[in-house]
């Protein structure tokens, strides 16, 4: 029981600042289904999900959706620590909400602005529903539209 309860501590109040900041982005993307991210004890190499039931859950347990939210959330987390013990740098990024359900691409576009706080962020999409959802979000968003510029 001590040995379970410190893991319990462990996995709870021990992780990297990448995955903290990653929790705090998946939570968001996933409108709280997932509220907790974390480095498993026996499993250094590993991330861990832990839905709002209490159930945890491996990469591989998940939907492709819900990978695709974790690796970017993810990729967040290693933005956000890195801007903070070093130089911020741009974001770019292609397309990246395809395969999320209109509610996830909500919220994704949502974390999104939250990491434009931080770190310039370069959105391309072909899809004028998603240059829409952006805007929505942040109205001051620029946007450029490659096929009006010419040489």
């Amino acid at each position: 029981a001590i040995l379970q309860r410190t893991r319990q501590k462990y996995e709870q109040e021990r992780q990297p600042g990448v995955i903290s900041h990653a929790e705090e982005f998946f939570t968001t993307i996933t409108g709280g289904r997932y509220r907790r991210l974390f480095v498993p004890m026996d499993s250094p190499s590993e991330v861990a999900v832990e839905a709002e039931n209490g159930a945890r859950r491996n990469p591989a347990q998940l939907s492709r959706g819900t990978q695709e939210q974790l690796y970017l959330a993810l990729r967040f987390g290693l933005i956000r620590e890195f801007g903070e013990q070093s130089e911020r740098l741009p974001v770019v990024v292609d397309e990246v909400l395809v395969n999320f359900d209109p509610m996830r691409q909500k919220r994704a576009a949502e974390a999104f602005v939250s990491l434009s706080e931080t770190n310039q962020v370069l959105v391309f999409t072909c899809h004028p529903d998603m240059v829409k959802l952006f805007t929505d979000i942040a109205p001051d968003a620029q946007v450029i539209n490659l096929s009006e510029i010419t040489a």
